[in-house]
């Protein structure tokens, strides 16, 4: 006998799968696409009502009438910003979803599992890292502000504390992307330095490029400010390829090692 010409006349199931299992899938698969439409949906409109970290959305019951789906879906879509970070669900009276922040550790922590899979190691991730940089820098040095941006950089002691380096380190760059004005570009090489700090420099902790870098950055930050866009880009270069150089020079066995997710 024919599979059409089973039960009904229908096609019958896959092999080894019952008609309710079938069902169950078709639930399921039909379920995923409603929470990520629903998930799309929540943050267009945190786009579009100019919401911010810490905004309470609506509460469940009103979510559901708003997009219109089951209970489960929205709960789905709510859990799947959770996991990026774009939302937090708050429990107990008077908590519910509310708008979290664009971590670059977020999609760093994505986007490590994608490198991964691709087979792509540290030293690649160091290459882009010197590529998105140099593009931030060059962009900077075209924004007219950057004279004003760039000079608490000028010139810098380097701390004995080891957290007050990180956050002047941390705040000349975040300077340098602000002026570059791309949130595209800036967010991409944030989370593209996020993996290279957090994987490889601080289990290595290279505490003699820490003057070197210092003085690097006051000279960038006076390029920039004149506005020399070419050299800005040539000086940002050489900046993360000597540190990089030096990393590899004393543990290049690291730098080809896979990329991980964590």
């Amino acid at each position: 006998m024919g599979a059409r010409e089973r039960g009904n006349g229908g096609t019958a199931p896959r092999s080894g799968m019952t008609v309710g299992q079938l069902t169950l899938r078709e639930e399921r698969a039909r379920t995923v696409k409603a929470s990520e439409r629903v998930a799309q949906d929540i943050v267009r409109d945190i786009v579009s009502r100019g919401l911010e970290t810490g905004d309470r959305l609506p509460l469940e019951a009103a979510m559901v009438e708003e997009y219109g789906v089951s209970r489960t879906s929205l709960r789905e879509a709510l859990r799947l910003l959770e996991i990026q970070g774009l939302i937090s669900l708050k429990p107990g009276p008077g908590g519910g979803p509310v708008v979290g922040t664009v971590e670059p550790s977020h999609l760093a922590r994505t986007a490590a599992l994608y490198f991964h899979l691709s087979a792509a190691t540290y030293g690649d991730v160091m290459s882009t890292q010197v590529l998105l940089e140099s593009i931030c820098a060059r962009l900077a040095a075209m924004n007219p502000d950057r004279e004003e941006r760039m000079a608490p950089w000028f010139e810098h002691e380097l701390p004995d504390d080891l957290p007050e380096y990180r956050d002047l380190t941390t705040g000349f760059h975040g300077a340098v992307y602000q002026l570059a004005a791309n949130p595209v570009l800036i967010l991409l090489t944030q989370a593209t330095t996020h993996i290279v700090t957090q994987h490889v420099i601080t289990t290595m902790d290279p505490v003699e490029l820490r003057g070197p870098i210092m003085n690097e950055h006051g000279a960038i930050a006076r390029v920039i400010a004149s506005g020399d866009a070419d050299e800005a880009y040539r000086m940002t270069t050489e900046h993360f390829e000597r540190q990089h150089d030096h990393l590899r020079a004393r543990w290049p066995a690291r730098l080809q090692e896979f990329i991980q997710w964590r």
